[in-house]
């Protein structure tokens, strides 16, 4: 009988795990940008923003996001050094 080996599950597995935390960081880094833009345009005044919480709110989200961002890239680095 022809069974999957134990090695090629774990290595099916850790590529399917790293590509996923791939995934989201980008998608949080997209969304950093997003964020840090809409602060920009708030900031400067293009926005159709009066009070400014755009700004605030740009500030503050992008400030919560960025060490998770940066804990994904490391994530995602470790398990590529792991995988060679």
């Amino acid at each position: 009988m022809d069974t999957p080996d134990s090695t090629t599950r774990t290595s099916t597995l850790r590529t399917t795990f790293r590509r996923l935390v791939l995934g989201a960081f980008g998608c949080t880094a997209i969304l950093v940008v997003l964020l840090v833009g809409q602060a920009v345009l708030s900031a400067i005044g293009l926005s159709s923003d009066p009070h400014g919480y755009g700004m605030f709110a740009g500030i503050l989200l992008a400030a919560v996001l960025l060490p998770v961002a940066l804990t994904l890239w490391l994530l995602y680095r470790s398990l590529r050094r792991r995988g060679n």
